[in-house]
């Protein structure tokens, strides 16, 4: 069971999370954040079983608090505009006469609101039955819907598709799934079992295609986990080819607005980012640092490696054209994100159609290897390696994290 607690008092929470322990809550299940744009970025990547909000909340951590922050949060949880939302929601103010308001609204949306009192543990009892309520309530998501468990997305069949379907899991003939999509389905050994998964290939390159290619995927096959895998330009000085980059946050570059200054026009940039899921992101981390297995991905090339891989979890930007000008990347570093590590064609649009599902939307991330620097030195024998170790990365995350990942 997992807890989320929006306060920007944390000390009143001292008596409370022993309590929640005390019922078999894991400690690290229980995350207190200080401010409802914090509560928004783990509502984004954590599909909560108890929010306990109080009502009088800052925006933002070190800022004024206010009832309306609240608000604006309840309405875009009530609304569906939020991912992952959580299954029951429990308000809290020390100053009922100043929350009076909000919690009028709290009641006719027949949520709780707890007083607070520093000087009783009444609200610490109750607190603690409704988090045993809610963990002896079953789940309401139908996970009977879910007819595969991983599904991979590659812009072109070769290399990026062939990579995958070389990988032992057991790939059957294409099949369709609808009209203009076909897949092939594979079966994944873990531990405690076997996964579903299936890859297809969009067959052209682009955001548009990828979120449309996604968001057939999703609405059809609603998969747990929906990744991608392939090949990218890396920032010369940051990253290496043959590198594998974990895309975290991904973005549009060219998402803003033309603006004209005297007789010139230039982008005005307001790009949208998308993070992964943190807890792929931590997977992630733990690979980057397995230097034998790393190691094990580069020798199993059938060819000659041009490095060992290493895995790069950072910003990644995405554009509906391919780069073949290294100024263009030193721009969108300079003016977009300082620690970007790759430019390339797709994340953004699947990381946008799994944010636009609808519940229970599936964790989405992208792995990519660096197969040049886009800039007019740029060569095309690499992507052969960039697409192979891409994959493998793919692979050595499933096979050993994949269990705990759908779970």
């Amino acid at each position: 069971m997992r807890v989320l607690i929006v306060d920007d008092h944390p000390k009143r929470y001292d008596r409370l999370i022993p309590a929640f322990c005390a019922l078999g809550i894991r400690r690290e299940d229980i995350h207190l954040v200080s401010s409802t744009s914090e509560a928004r970025s783990r509502i984004e990547q954590i599909r909560y079983d108890l929010l306990i909000l109080d009502i009088i909340v800052p925006l933002w951590p070190e800022q004024g608090e206010s009832p309306q922050h609240s608000m604006d949060l309840l309405f875009e949880i009530r609304e569906g505009e939020l991912p992952n939302l959580p299954r029951y929601i429990v308000g809290i103010t020390a100053d009922p006469d100043a929350a009076s308001e909000a919690m009028d609204q709290f009641h006719a949306w027949t949520w709780s609101v707890l007083p607070y009192a520093s000087d009783s543990d009444e609200w610490v009892q109750r607190a603690a039955n409704i988090a045993r309520f809610v963990a002896d309530q079953p789940e309401t998501r139908d996970e009977s819907n879910h007819q595969v468990d991983v599904a991979i997305i590659c812009a072109l069949a070769k290399p990026e598709q062939e990579e995958i379907l070389k990988i032992d899991w057991r790939w059957s003939a294409p099949r369709p799934i609808n009209d203009v999509v076909f897949v092939r389905d594979g079966q994944v050994d873990v531990e405690g079992g076997t996964l579903s998964v299936c890859v297809t290939a969009v067959g052209r390159m682009g955001m548009v295609a990828t979120a449309l290619r996604a968001s057939s995927l999703i609405a059809t096959l609603r998969p747990r986990i929906i990744a991608m895998t392939g090949i990218c330009a890396g920032v010369r000085g940051k990253v290496r080819i043959g590198d594998v980059l974990f895309a975290d946050p991904a973005w549009d570059f060219q998402s803003g607005k033309q603006v004209r200054e005297d007789e010139n026009r230039h982008l005005s940039a307001r790009p949208h980012h998308l993070p992964a899921p943190q807890r792929v992101r931590s997977l992630i981390e733990l690979l980057r640092d397995d230097k034998d297995a790393l190691c094990k991905i580069a020798a199993d090339f059938p060819g000659d490696a041009p490095v060992v891989s290493r895995i790069f979890p950072g910003p990644v930007a995405s554009g509906s054209a391919v780069l073949a000008d290294g100024e263009i990347i030193r721009e969108i570093r300079d003016e977009q994100h300082q620690e970007l590590i790759g430019v390339e064609m797709e994340i953004y649009g699947l990381y946008a159609a799994a944010h636009a599902a609808q519940s229970p939307q599936p964790l989405s991330f992208a792995l990519k290897g660096v197969c040049d620097y886009a800039d007019p030195d740029k060569e095309d024998g690499h992507q052969h390696y960039a697409a192979y170790s891409s994959a493998r990365v793919l692979q050595l995350l499933i096979e050993r994290y994949g269990r705990h990942l759908v779970s």
